[in-house]
């Protein structure tokens, strides 16, 4: 005992040290999916004629064994499957997609409105989780005998492979910087955890971490292209350069060079500091620095700042035409993301422009591995050598399709690109941009009451 109480007293006090969230327990990961489909036997007849014996006397009767008729389902199909992953035990074997659930899985909005449905604490409206900010309260350390405090912290918004889920008790509020203001009156927190307080840099440090989950869907995405040896020709193209040639055709008609695009983004390099003559440094820190209380604005030199994202359309299509929106589906419009105005810290647009150029040398690597080495239109190698209009611009490409998702997945970083795009409101501001969500009249009047 007397070894033991020193050990105690220090565990104790290095434990009341640390912020806790709350909940019972820690943080439980989710388990490794099992499947529970076996063959479901046919079911017996329950009329007496031509039986001998009761049907509760059989070996399998639904009546004392009914588990054995339940149906459960197998578990979803696979975008590829390798021999090895092929278990030589038990009833649900792997299935790969076939070409149109590959389809399906490689629509990022499709991807977002299957993700599980939970009701924002501000609006009490039932949305997807992709369209929600998941806030979880955080115990914060106090002296003994003070009272305990608590604050709303964003959980989840990072990528599970850099920063897992900590809370277990959380509510949830919409993707929307606006709708984060009302939080304090119309969310119940006490009923989440008393004496719970939301501080001032709430808002920019969400903020902070959608950016971050930007740049980390990068760098997964580089090192899936790097394993993995697919190669499925030029329509498996991933990630590529408009040339010169298409951006100006692209700025002067609108229209979308490719059917597949899901984001454009015009990301050119940072220019030196007027003073220091040097480039900054590359930075993508998980927290909100503290001299950034405020987002970082551009100095545009009184001109009119660049929009976060445009929509523009794939085909041409007339505006006259009357459309009714319970005959026809909406038209495709593909997100041009502004690298000025999404990433407005230097560090951070460094970080992207590095990112994206390492996803572009993966993508080249990977061609050159593959059975078929032809180049592919806006390759950053081949623009070296070309000149005039061939030359590659600023403007990055990105590419989700059936042919792609064999090679690498690239919906989740159009996901957390869309996301950034709620979170800043224009996917709810700019509704002659042709925001593709239904029933958006709620989110009008709430701004009006505010």
């Amino acid at each position: 005992m007397p070894r033991l109480l020193p050990r105690l007293l220090k565990a104790l006090k290095e434990d009341g040290q640390q912020p806790k969230h709350l909940g019972k327990g820690g943080y439980v990961p989710s388990p490794k999916r099992k499947s529970l489909y076996r063959p479901v036997p046919q079911r017996p007849s329950f009329d007496p004629v031509g039986r001998r014996r009761s049907i509760l006397l059989d070996k399998r009767n639904p009546v004392t064994q009914d588990y054995v008729y339940v149906r459960h389902k197998t578990l979803p199909p696979r975008v590829r499957i390798y021999p090895a992953q092929v278990p030589k035990v038990g009833y649900d074997v792997p299935r790969e997609m076939s070409v149109q659930e590959r389809e399906w899985w490689s629509s990022p909005y499709l991807r977002m409105l299957s993700t599980p449905l939970r009701v924002c604490a501000v609006s009490r409206r039932t949305l997807p989780a992709d369209f929600l900010i998941r806030l979880a309260p955080l115990r914060l350390p106090v002296s003994r005998g003070a009272k305990s405090m608590q604050v709303l912290i964003p959980d989840g918004l990072e990528h599970p492979k850099f920063k897992r889920r900590k809370g277990r008790t959380a509510l949830y509020v919409t993707c929307w910087k606006d709708a984060l203001q009302g939080i304090q009156g119309r969310a119940a927190l006490p009923r989440l955890a008393p004496n719970i307080t939301v501080h001032q840099l709430l808002g920019a440090q969400i903020s902070y971490l959608l950016r971050l989950r930007i740049l980390q869907e990068i760098e997964l995405l580089t090192r899936r292209l790097s394993c993995n040896q697919i190669n499925g020709g030029q329509d498996a193209t991933i990630l590529r350069r408009l040339t010169r040639a298409e951006f100006k055709t692209f700025r002067k008609t609108g229209l979308v060079p490719c059917v597949d695009a899901v984001a454009i983004l015009v990301v050119p390099p940072v220019n030196r500091d007027p003073t220091t003559k040097v480039r900054p440094q590359p930075s993508r820190e998980p927290i909100v620095p503290p001299n950034q209380s405020d987002p970082p604005v551009l100095k545009t030199g009184g001109r009119t700042p660049l929009p976060l994202s445009t929509l523009h359309r794939i085909e041409q299509i007339n505006d006259d035409e009357d459309l009714m929106l319970s005959n026809h589906m909406p038209a495709a419009r593909v997100p041009l993301y502004n690298g000025f105005a999404m990433f407005p810290s230097a560090p951070q647009r460094t970080t992207l422009h590095k990112s994206l150029c390492e996803l572009l040398q993966a993508e080249r690597r990977s061609r050159r591995r593959g059975p078929s080495s032809a180049p592919v239109q806006g390759d950053s190698w081949e623009s070296k050598r070309a000149s005039g209009d061939r030359k590659a611009s600023h403007a990055f490409l990105l590419i989700s399709s059936e042919r792609t998702v064999k090679r690498a997945d690239s919906a989740p970083l159009a996901i957390a690109l869309w996301r950034l795009r709620m979170w800043e409101g224009d996917a709810f501001d700019s509704w002659d941009g042709g925001g593709w969500e239904v029933g958006s009249e709620w989110r009008m009047q709430y701004t009006r009451c505010m």
